[in-house]
């Protein structure tokens, strides 16, 4: 039995690896049992049995997505925490506006501009499931899950600014780091700045 689980498992991870691939080089579009089958080398059958339905691969392997930003999101709440230790007083007030807002746009400029190297299938596969305009309700589900957790972290990015609409611009907020992340792996970029100064300027606006 344990041979058995051992065998599904790797079966499995094979398959949702394959999936998130063809994601990250031809799109959703791509996506067949049949394709996915003859990317993870393995019978056309394996799919349907582990999984059932195309969708239901789409959705186990956006969750498996999700695992591998955990790190990267770690990163960027570590990073925080310590931005924001050096930014306050006694009083855990915000002694220091202008240093905090350089920081915090310093922290996703080393991100998004050190380029798509890095984190290049990363940024494709996300791109390809943000933008996705027909999911089905389970992957809809997940998705605006993942989106409600980026949300949180950005509105702890925003509340030490004590914005006038501290919702509303986290979630702006949230907007343009992914344009901009996504910039890097589209056609559509933003020339003639740097990641750093838009984001600068944008959290300076926040408190106009």
């Amino acid at each position: 039995m344990n041979k058995k689980a051992e065998k599904r498992e790797v079966a499995m991870a094979k398959i949702l690896n394959a999936t998130l691939d063809l994601i990250a080089r031809k799109g959703l579009a791509a996506l067949s049992h049949r394709s996915i089958a003859s990317e993870a080398g393995v019978q056309l059958a394996m799919t349907t049995y582990y999984f059932g339905t195309i969708d239901n691969i789409l959705v186990e392997a956006f969750r498996e997505y999700r695992k591998s930003m955990e790190p990267v999101n770690m990163g960027i709440v570590v990073s925080y925490s310590e931005l924001l230790a050096r930014c306050v007083d006694d009083q855990n007030e915000l002694a220091d506006r202008d240093a905090y807002i350089e920081g915090l746009a310093d922290i996703f400029a080393q991100l998004i501009d050190t380029g798509p190297t890095t984190r290049l299938r990363q940024l494709q596969i996300e791109c390809q499931y943000l933008y996705e305009q027909h999911p089905s309700p389970a992957l809809a589900k997940e998705i605006q899950s993942y989106n409600d957790e980026l949300t949180g972290h950005a509105r702890e990015f925003i509340a030490p600014l004590a914005t006038r609409s501290p919702d509303l611009d986290a979630q702006m907020f949230l907007w343009m780091i992914q344009s901009l992340e996504f910039s890097q792996v589209t056609s559509v970029g933003i020339k003639g700045q740097s990641s750093r100064d838009v984001l600068v300027r944008m959290l300076r606006g926040f408190l106009v």
